[in-house]
């Protein structure tokens, strides 16, 4: 079990020491109920319950008892959290308070200490984030706006076990007819083994694809990071480096607005690319494939190490879905033409095809996929 705690200092008491500069010392010391820690993430780890002590606060003291009560909220609050902040999370059901109530002494500031109970948690699905949102109120002083409501963000991590081992070996995706894209998104998590002079990840040659290096026809160093074809998105702040895991990402639009992501951070934001309306059009392109170009004539410009959890999407992805993704992702989501876990075979899991491949070989791994970790 990991719990983090995001204490942030709630923006209605900033706005409240902020407003002093201007109102009277007594009105700044008019106490307000509220819950120190806004966020709290917990990462379960093959528990099945888990217990919350629940507490909130007062900004100053008062002389008399104040009464707390809590309340679990549901569906209607998470809706309103993931519109603010973008988040796709579902709503935790398997909740329970112990006591609703609780005693801010006279004197004091801290209330009585309640159990949140977590249950059921050996239920919840690998990679997804379930928001359970509790709020506090009270008739004996006023509330912070704002701060009233403590969000407990519960996942249980994906722990990915065994990758595609790639050595001149490829996946070549069964596009038809599926193959008319606007938008587009490259996801892969790779751990490069070594560098040849061209490393494809995955795409269509001469149209839109993502690799590592052009050392040999090209001027790109082969441990450079860089989508090429209708333009070039070339990531050289950095070079990639061998026996690390990486979360790549590409995104272009229908506009040619593309960005490139490591790790869910943008690295080249807002690049230029021509998108062509059909991945298979292109008199230069020999399919869109994975680990290498299968039958190119200036050479099959492999990629050699392991691959995992390799997805195309004929949508833009937001920075959001890809960073919160990195490791899973819903078969089921919109925009998802392509998506190979490669955690034992070559499965399409949108299950929009069966793809030509000469992969066989799968490493079983001593650690979980850690994106940034070694393995």
């Amino acid at each position: 079990m990991k719990i983090i705690s995001r204490i942030i200092f709630p923006l209605g008491l900033c706005a409240m020491l902020l407003a002093g500069c201007q109102d009277k010392e007594a009105e700044l010391l008019v106490p307000k109920l509220y819950f120190e820690a806004s966020e709290t993430v917990i990462e379960i780890d093959g528990e099945t319950t888990y217990s919350v002590e629940l507490k909130s606060r007062l900004t100053t003291m008062v002389e008399e008892d104040v009464n707390v009560t809590y309340t679990i909220e549901g569906e209607d609050v998470v809706n309103a959290y993931n519109y603010r902040f973008g988040k796709a999370y579902r709503v935790l059901t398997s909740a329970e308070l112990v006591s609703k109530t609780a005693v801010i002494k006279a004197g004091q500031i801290y209330s009585d200490a309640i159990e949140l109970k977590l249950e059921d948690l050996n239920n919840l699905t690998e990679g997804e984030v379930y928001l359970l949102p509790v709020r506090v109120n009270t008739g004996d002083a006023q509330v912070m706006d704002g701060a009233d409501i403590a969000y407990y963000e519960v996942k249980k991590p994906v722990k990915i076990m065994k990758a595609a081992e790639f050595s001149s070996n490829y996946i070549t995706l069964p596009l038809t007819p599926l193959d008319v894209f606007t938008e587009a998104t490259y996801e892969a998590v790779i751990n490069i083994s070594r560098f040849g002079n061209n490393n494809t990840v995955m795409g269509c040659e001469g149209v839109m694809i993502m690799r590592i290096g052009d050392a040999g026809g090209g001027s790109i160093p082969k441990d450079i990071l860089q989508v090429a074809g209708g333009g070039e998105i070339t990531w050289n702040d950095n070079p990639l480096k061998t026996g690390v895991w990486y979360h790549l990402a590409f995104t272009c639009n229908s506009q040619g607005v593309a960005n490139l992501y490591v790790n869910g951070e943008k690295v080249v934001a807002n690049g230029s690319f021509q998108m062509s309306p059909d991945l298979t059009a292109n008199g230069a392109d020999f399919g869109f494939s994975v680990g290498m170009v299968p039958n190119f004539m200036w050479g099959t410009r492999p990629f050699y190490g392991l691959m995992s959890e390799v997805r195309l999407w004929n949508v833009v992805r937001s920075e959001n879905e890809i960073k919160e993704n990195m490791l899973s992702v819903d078969p089921n989501s919109k925009g998802l033409v392509a998506y190979y876990k490669l955690n034992g075979g070559v499965v399409d899991a949108s299950g929009h095809g069966t793809p030509k491949t000469d992969l066989r070989n799968f490493r079983d791994l001593e650690k979980p996929i850690a994106i940034g970790g070694g393995l």
